[in-house]
């Protein structure tokens, strides 16, 4: 019997490094927007502008989470956190998913209670500052873009960010309505959509962060090909007790046993399949046991096994 345990780093901790600095570079790049969003919207009176702001605070917060997560991802393992804590950030990126669902509630109540009593609105200055929040976020995006693809909890941030950049636009469609047209219910009609945008994107990222978190398969990985891949190496009678998990977001592992006959070396079937692992399913971390006479499966492995 002889089993396998490989990993890799290097990009990993890659990836993780350029997450945390574009995250930085938002936050404080957000940080003094909100500030300018902030008095602006007392200013002028425009909801859109406040709930554009409230969400710039949530997004602050938001980013300010995801840094001391990403520190926290990068602390040495121990003998208590075998792991590290690298599911720090898969848990900030779910924290961060339910702030954004409470904003957009608030947001909504905000608007309906606009409806019946529309205050007055400058639509000059909103125009000017929802302008200049365009840009702000434009550039965040474009930051943090790449990041977003590698991590759940950049991912996190990149739709908060996402969300204000289709906020701006929504404000300044409102504010050149306010202007042309003194139409005034197009201030909380705007804050009322700003709110309902976020609803969707924010109910995908915090149905990933739970799939993560419950331990399931990863949405690249189909299982029984993966099965059916390993079955098919030459020696191998049959793969049980077979798991697919994802540690934190671009770190995905697998653990089985591999049943051989004796017709090859156990060390030759090891690297074949720890190879077929992460060369066709990407998965780095391996946690792989050959062995010549089968192991009797938990009562969990049973139910959901098929040789």
């Amino acid at each position: 019997m002889s089993g396998e345990h490989s990993h890799s780093h290097g990009d990993f901790n890659e990836l993780r490094k350029k997450s945390k600095s574009s995250l930085v570079m938002v936050l404080i790049l957000t940080t003094a927007y909100m500030v300018v969003e902030v008095v602006a919207g007392f200013f002028t009176g425009s909801l859109a502008l406040i709930a554009d702001a409230g969400h710039m605070l949530g997004d602050i917060a938001a980013l300010l989470l995801a840094v001391i997560a990403v520190w926290f991802a990068g602390k040495t393992p121990s003998v208590q956190k075998t792991y590290g804590y690298y599911r720090t950030e898969i848990l900030a990126a779910l924290l961060n998913g339910v702030v954004l669902v409470g904003l957009s509630f608030y947001i909504l109540f905000e608007a309906y209670e606009r409806l019946s009593q529309p205050p007055e609105v400058l639509g000059g200055p909103m125009l000017a500052v929802a302008v200049g929040g365009l840009v702000v976020n434009l550039i965040a995006v474009k930051v943090l873009t790449g990041s977003s693809e590698n991590s759940l909890n950049a991912k996190a941030a990149y739709l908060e960010v996402l969300g204000d950049l289709l906020g701006s636009v929504a404000v300044i469609i409102a504010s050149l309505i306010i202007m042309f047209t003194d139409w005034k219910l197009a201030d909380p009609i705007v804050s009322g959509l700003i709110g309902i945008m976020i609803l969707p994107r924010t109910w995908t990222l915090i149905r990933e962060c739970i799939h993560i978190l419950m331990e399931g398969t990863p949405a690249h990985v189909d299982l029984e090909k993966l099965r059916d891949k390993l079955s098919s190496v030459s020696g191998v009678k049959n793969v049980h007790d077979l798991h697919v998990w994802t540690i934190t977001s671009g770190r995905d592992a697998i653990s089985a046993h591999v049943l051989i006959d004796e017709t090859r070396p156990p060390d030759d079937v090891l690297r074949e399949v720890t190879s077929i692992a992460l060369s066709e399913f990407n998965l780095p971390h391996s946690t792989l046991q050959v062995e010549q006479n089968e192991c009797k499966s938990e009562p969990w492995d049973r139910e959901h096994e098929t040789h």
